[in-house]
């Protein structure tokens, strides 16, 4: 007969793996879910071409730099 066999820690973590697979959304899905909620709020629907764009590349420079003065103000860095 054939006897079962245990799942391994490896086998559970694939598993899971499988499975969060299959629940979790896409990145595209995901802006467009949050884009669609903050249109009321905003007026406009927030686009990813803004974020892309040089608007974006200037507020991702300023959050790093005020993230890295942070950083250096508690100690860690």
């Amino acid at each position: 007969m054939l006897e079962a066999r245990k799942a391994t820690p490896v086998d559970e973590f694939i598993i899971k793996r499988i499975h969060y697979a299959n629940i979790m959304k896409s990145m595209g899905e995901l802006e467009e879910d949050l884009a669609s909620k903050a249109e009321p709020i905003l007026g406009f629907k927030p686009s990813s071409k803004i974020k892309r764009g040089p608007i974006g590349i200037i507020i991702s420079i300023i959050c790093i730099v005020i993230v890295l003065m942070e950083l250096n103000r508690s100690g860690v860095i």
